[in-house]
């Protein structure tokens, strides 16, 4: 092979990965903005999280040993 056709041939190869990606590139946006946004929505409902953690929490049992006595 001569160093015309190894160029083509390389050419090729690079034409068709950017090709491959110019088609696949709005999946990938796409993907990226959902991640995105689950993200955002995570942090935006972080402090209710917390708040209903808070509240469905049991009450802890007393730490002294007074309960021993009775």
């Amino acid at each position: 092979m001569d160093t015309g056709a190894l160029l083509a041939l390389a050419g090729g190869y690079i034409a068709a990965c950017i090709g491959v990606f110019l088609l696949y590139s709005p999946v990938l946006v796409l993907i990226v903005g959902l991640l995105l946004a689950a993200g955002m929505l995570q942090l935006l409902a972080w402090p209710f999280i917390v708040l209903v953690r808070k509240i469905r929490r049991k009450p802890e049992p007393p730490q002294d040993g007074s309960w021993l006595l009775h």
